[in-house]
């Protein structure tokens, strides 16, 4: 009787059947995963240590009362990171496939401004989106262009853009006038709401997931970031991908513009003088190779995105002034391409 409990027992001890999840668990290469995510693990393990440190460093430094959790400082931490993370995701694509944007910045002050100006001359928010989404898709089939016909590095055709935004939006301020540019007539304010915020980047979250994932588009760019020749041999269109990779980056700018916007129904020349380092920094401190290629992740982007600005607006909250906080990111910029740049696959894009 016994013997036959005892059978009955192996015969239905879960550990002991073959294809379940204790099985795969068992026979799974931790080692192998943990080498090739490192850099996403050690970017997370960062983010986590920060968020840490600056939840009691502020109170020590500063009183009790300054702290990272109150209300009002995650409600700025959200504002922040909504139009950093809409970059950033459509960055994403670019930098899957091995390429740069360096003209982010320039292009967002162009795209809110002309906005505000059609919106304020014609009064139609509708007009003034679809003007500036196909400002943005051009730009994206320049870029593609140049980087797969011109035979230039792709990050040569951001240097072209950027110049000529540059222009742009000194034309648009410097040279008529303005330090600023007000929505007349129509609010965007409720892009405002902390909800909203929340629940556009959810949703963002999830296409750019989705997208690189599970699409052709996002498979192809990853495959064109680890080997060009090899994907151009399976089949893979190089100029339609870049296209598709730029486009989607370009509509992403364009909501970005909308939310940078909304913060105070106004643009001004300097709101993102910097953001095209920025994202460049946020998607390093994420884990993200700058050769991009299969080890690219959506993950990479949020991670980068959050650690950069509990990072500024912890800083913020300990009394260290703005120019020491960008020594800081500087560094530690500095310190994440040294380490990530080390090995032949991890080089810096083409």
């Amino acid at each position: 009787m016994s013997n036959t409990n005892n059978s009955e027992k192996k015969k239905f001890d879960i550990k002991a059947l073959p294809g379940t999840v204790w099985t795969k668990v068992k026979t799974f290469n931790w080692k192998e995963w943990a080498k090739d995510n490192i850099f996403t693990l050690v970017a997370i393990g960062g983010l986590i240590v920060l968020l840490i440190l600056f939840s009691f460093l502020p109170q020590i430094l500063r009183g009790p009362r300054v702290t990272f959790w109150r209300t009002a400082v995650l409600k700025a931490y959200i504002e922040q990171v909504t139009v950093y993370l809409i970059l950033a995701l459509g960055a994403c694509f670019v930098y899957l496939m091995g390429s740069m944007d360096i003209s982010v910045g320039y292009q967002v002050a162009v795209f809110a401004t002309i906005f505000i100006v059609i919106v304020n001359t014609v009064g139609s928010i509708f007009l003034a989106l679809l003007t500036i989404v196909m400002l943005g898709l051009l730009c994206a089939v320049f870029n593609a262009f140049v980087g797969a016909y011109v035979k230039l590095p792709t990050v040569m055709s951001s240097v072209i853009l950027m110049q000529l935004f540059s222009g742009l939006t000194t034309y648009l301020y410097g040279d008529s006038g303005y330090s600023a540019r007000p929505l007349a007539g129509v609010s965007l304010s409720a892009l405002n709401e902390t909800w909203v915020r929340l629940l556009v980047l959810i949703a963002l979250i999830a296409v750019a997931f989705y997208l690189t994932n599970y699409t052709i588009v996002g498979k192809r760019a990853k495959a064109l970031g680890s080997n060009k020749l090899a994907a151009r041999q399976a089949g893979a269109d190089l100029l339609k991908t870049r296209i598709l990779c730029y486009g989607i980056f370009a509509i992403f700018l364009c909501i970005a513009s909308l939310f940078s916007i909304a913060r105070k129904d106004s643009f001004g020349e300097a709101d993102s003088v910097s953001y095209q380092m920025d994202i460049m920094i946020m998607l390093l401190m994420g884990g993200m190779p700058l050769s991009g290629g299969y080890k690219g992740r959506v993950l990479n982007t949020v991670v980068g995105t959050l650690t950069y600005v509990v990072l500024n607006l912890g800083l913020s909250l300990c009394g260290i002034s703005a120019e020491y906080i960008f020594l800081v990111r500087s560094l530690i910029f500095v310190i994440i391409v040294c380490l990530t740049c080390r090995k032949p696959g991890l080089l810096l894009p083409r």
